[in-house]
């Protein structure tokens, strides 16, 4: 089992989201050099907004940019949908409003991937609103008693 995909498995995973090509149809030079040509700008318009740096060392492991466009495997479905919507008008499929959710719903799964690791949170309590501290009588509040 591979822990990286290349570049080209990328694009074909773009495509297919795409949905440009029947099953079983290879992709023309043409059309990979579409997509090809919007995958470095979309990687870096994806690290400018700090969503994801699929470039940075202490993801991939290997020096930045990776050799041979190596992409984790666990970054590959959302980055093909995040350069899905970015090539989408390429293939006059600007105006697909499924590409636009799947694009969101992959910058937050990044968003997700990339994060650090949770310390534990505590919510805090105000001393007035628990229920130990509370008066057992009735009083008025307006005359503080």
């Amino acid at each position: 089992m591979t822990t990286t995909w290349t570049r080209r498995q990328l694009i074909d995973a773009v495509l297919d989201n795409l949905g440009v090509l029947v099953i079983g149809q290879t992709a023309s030079d043409e059309i990979v050099s579409k997509v090809d040509t919007l995958l470095d700008p979309t990687l870096a318009q994806l690290r400018v907004l700090e969503i994801v740096d699929v470039t940075a060392p202490s993801i991939i492991g290997t020096p930045s940019p990776p050799t041979g466009g190596a992409f984790p495997i666990e970054f590959v479905l959302p980055l093909s949908d995040c350069i899905a919507w970015s090539v989408a008008g390429g293939f006059n499929l600007g105006s697909d409003p499924s590409l636009k959710v799947l694009s969101d719903q992959a910058e937050d799964t990044l968003r997700r991937l990339v994060r650090p690791g949770r310390t534990r949170r505590m919510l805090h309590v105000d001393r007035a609103l628990r229920g130990e501290n509370r008066r057992t009588t009735r009083g008025n509040f307006t005359q503080g008693t």
